[in-house]
């Protein structure tokens, strides 16, 4: 029974020291475990640095250490509670940490939106900075360009002054040059300009002793009687007329008034009639008549008619063409209306002309009348005919533009006579200086140099 006894107390000690062994272990591990997790929360306590995650480290440190320090003393009781604690604790940290995690994220993400909409903000304004910039370099070009091209403006104003000024200064030189002698007209019987032209500059060369030429040209005007003198470069009218009696005794009788070139500035006026001064003296009664009724002008001669006596003896009305002394009394010409023959008719500035050569039989150009080999074609309808032969069987009249007239153009085939000036063959012609039958007047400079010669045509 003892035996019984003693072998049943020797298994319980067996078991009851297996127990309190494996409780041991347990108890060494678990120190272990909480000795591992504090050297973790050590190091993480050393590289953390966020305050607020600081704080709950420390604090589960804390915790963890009384746990340990229970562990070690075995106080079982204690150390359940300060276990529940703990595992409170820590249930209550890992929510606010939690909590703290979810908030830091999303201020970051609140962070990262902001910083994206301050990236995009700064991207528009950059974005508009260029264009602004870009506006300003546009607006500096333009006002650069048209800067440059207000001086070029300029500079070809100037330079197109200073040649007219020029140009200006070179025609009062050889204006001032020329002596206009009016002659009779049995002056042409023994006319040789090259003949008088040395008898004069012989007479300086005697009575002067002047050994240079003093006369460079003698010119006859074949539509009238005068002579124009021309000086050397170094003379001029002034020394002529000063030294006239050397000269003016190779005229002889002939002559009639001497007198200077000076600047005109002439006028056209349209529609004046053809009746009311057609007798011998109607170009006198004419300036006559502008004198009295536009106080303002004063003619240097008599008016003239700018067609041909032939044609005016078919027309009613025909255009006539003045000068003044002045560009003020031309002005004021062209400005307003003038009386002439209880009519009051438009002036405009006279232009000087282009020459360009059409021939009057065939209607080409680049050739005068006399020299076509060519047929005769109708200026006005285009037929194989003169322009003398045309004839219109309604009104029964020849050679001139009727009402009734079929207009055709033989250069180009369309309806308007073939001297008309807006025909596409008349445009391509160059200008020369070469005499021509017809002229057009392309220029528009206003005044106008000429000579007053008495009786010479415009």
């Amino acid at each position: 029974m003892n035996e019984l006894y003693d072998a049943s107390s020797t298994m319980r000690l067996s078991v009851r020291s297996k127990t309190q062994l494996a409780a041991e272990q347990d108890k060494q591990k678990s120190i272990a475990n909480l000795t591992a997790i504090l050297s973790l929360i050590d190091t993480q306590i050393c590289l953390e640095k966020d305050s607020e995650i600081l704080t709950y480290l420390k604090n589960q440190k804390a915790n963890l250490n009384e746990l340990l320090i229970q562990k070690q003393s075995e106080k079982k009781d204690n150390f359940k509670t300060a276990e529940n604690k703990a595992i409170s604790e820590l249930q209550s940290q890992f929510s606010n940490l939690e909590k703290s995690v979810d908030k830091k994220f999303n201020t970051i993400l609140q962070s990262i939106e902001n910083s994206q909409s301050t990236v995009n903000s700064w991207t528009q304004i950059a974005s508009q900075n260029a264009q602004k910039f870009q506006n300003e370099q546009q607006q500096h070009q333009t006002v650069k360009t048209v800067s440059k091209q207000a001086q070029d403006q300029s500079s070809k104003q100037v330079q197109k002054q200073t040649q007219e000024q020029k140009q200006k200064q070179e025609l009062t030189s050889f204006q001032s040059r020329k002596l206009i002698v009016h002659v009779k007209a049995e002056m042409w019987e023994s006319f040789n300009s090259y003949h008088l032209r040395n008898q004069i500059n012989d007479a300086f060369f005697q009575k002067e002793s002047i050994t240079k030429s003093v006369v460079a040209s003698v010119i006859r005007f074949k539509t009238g009687f005068s002579v124009i003198l021309i000086t050397m470069s170094d003379c001029n009218a002034d020394f002529l007329l000063e030294k006239q009696q050397i000269w003016s005794e190779f005229f002889d009788h002939n002559l009639k008034s001497i007198e200077k070139s000076t600047y005109w500035h002439k006028i056209v006026v349209h529609d004046v009639s053809v009746q009311s001064f057609s007798t011998s003296d109607g170009m006198f009664l004419l300036k006559e008549k502008i004198e009295t009724f536009n106080s303002d002008l004063k003619l240097m001669r008599n008016s003239d008619w700018l067609s041909s006596e032939k044609n005016r003896q078919k027309k009613l009305h025909e255009s006539i063409v003045f000068a003044v002394n002045d560009a003020e009394q031309a002005k004021k010409a062209v400005q307003k209306m003038l009386y002439i023959a209880d009519s009051q008719l438009a002036a405009e500035q006279y232009k000087s002309a282009d020459v360009k050569t059409q021939c009057q039989k065939c209607q080409k150009f680049e050739h005068a009348t006399r020299h076509c080999v060519n047929q005769n074609w109708c200026q006005i309808c285009a037929k194989n005919h003169s322009i003398k032969l045309h004839r219109c069987y309604v009104c029964n009249t020849t050679d001139v533009k009727c009402p009734h007239a079929k207009l055709k153009c033989r250069n180009c085939d369309e309806d308007h006579r073939a001297n008309n000036q807006i025909c596409s063959f008349w445009k391509k012609q160059p200008a020369s200086p070469a005499k021509s039958d017809i002229t057009m007047k392309n220029s528009s400079s206003f005044a106008v140099v000429i000579s007053n010669d008495a009786e010479k045509k415009w």
